[in-house]
């Protein structure tokens, strides 16, 4: 039984012949089309193969998401890269960001195509390993990221008498988030305030020795609201520029600790890199459309750091 919040829809039942699985495929499985960037897309992915393993369908089909296959190696038997057929029931969930129970309960012995965003850590808790290890970054990408890191830390050793280094990741998501249309919707960014409060925080919790890796859609924002605050004149900072956002999103995967603002990017940078994670706690405006979307408890980890 579905809820009023997932719609089963059966309307693709034509040219079913031409996509008969071989021998190897019979059994139930999942398919899911990509939607949105690569945050967007890691959340699809990961989240998809976490309803596989827990309702236990034999496989799954990923369709689209170049930007996706084009950063991380992806050596997993169980997922197929292609197209989803169109004769499979489709299930859909209006819900975002959130754990929808409704999608735990199917039949494992369909073929369905499920329809939604599924932000949130709850769909794949229990295969997390296998997950880290599907995000695994390609070689060409890490190595842009690590000759980055590597340029910053000879550097430090010239210019900076620091002698215990904590890099700490630091992703200003603005961009599209300023469009009319998705402020209407009730999606926000975080004031530079909340910027300027985690990284006091992370030198009361590690200590001055720390250098903060700045990434943005917006660096020059974020470059003025920063030049704009005369106290903090003290702190060591690095500008991430010109980059692509997968190799953007290696560098801060390599970091100690993260500060991430809004956005799927910024969840996924903190998840990588693990350690300490401060966040801003509005996603969403309240009483905004966006905000019905949302259960912060299956957005955030319960560990992590949530400040306005």
């Amino acid at each position: 039984m579905f809820h009023k919040n997932v719609f089963v829809i059966d309307d693709r039942q034509h040219q079913k012949d031409q996509y008969m699985p071989s021998p190897k495929q019979y059994g139930g499985a999942l398919g899911l089309q990509l939607r949105g960037r690569l945050g967007n897309q890691m959340f699809q992915y990961a989240s998809i193969l976490g309803l596989a393993s827990m309702m236990k369908f034999e496989r799954v089909i990923v369709e689209g998401g170049h930007e996706l296959r084009d950063t991380f190696k992806f050596e997993n038997d169980r997922v197929e890269f292609g197209k989803v057929p169109p004769y499979w029931k489709v299930v859909k969930s209006t819900q975002s960001g959130m754990f929808d129970e409704n999608l735990t309960q199917l039949n494992n012995n369909s073929e369905l195509q499920i329809e939604a965003f599924l932000e949130s850590w709850k769909y794949f808790q229990m295969i997390e390993s296998t997950v880290k290890k599907d995000f695994t970054f390609k070689s060409t990408v890490m190595s842009n990221a690590q000759k980055l890191l590597n340029a910053i830390i000879v550097k430090q050793a010239i210019n900076i008498s620091f002698t215990n280094v904590t890099y700490v990741g630091v992703h200003v998501r603005r961009g599209d988030f300023l469009n009319v249309a998705a402020v209407q919707k009730g999606l926000m960014v975080a004031p530079m305030e909340f910027i300027l409060k985690a990284m006091s925080i992370m030198r009361i919790l590690y200590g001055p020795d720390i250098i903060f890796i700045i990434c943005s859609d917006d660096i020059p924002w974020v470059k003025k609201a920063i030049s704009d605050q005369g106290h903090i004149s003290d702190y060591t900072y690095v500008f991430m520029e010109n980059n692509p956002p997968n190799v953007d999103l290696a560098v801060l995967s390599l970091c100690n600790q993260t500060i991430a603002t809004t956005g799927t990017f910024s969840w996924w940078a903190a998840w990588l890199a693990g350690g300490t994670t401060i966040f801003y706690k509005h996603q969403a405006r309240q009483g905004s459309e966006y905000r019905q979307k949302f259960n912060y408890d299956d957005f955030f980890y319960p560990h992590w750091i949530l400040l306005e």
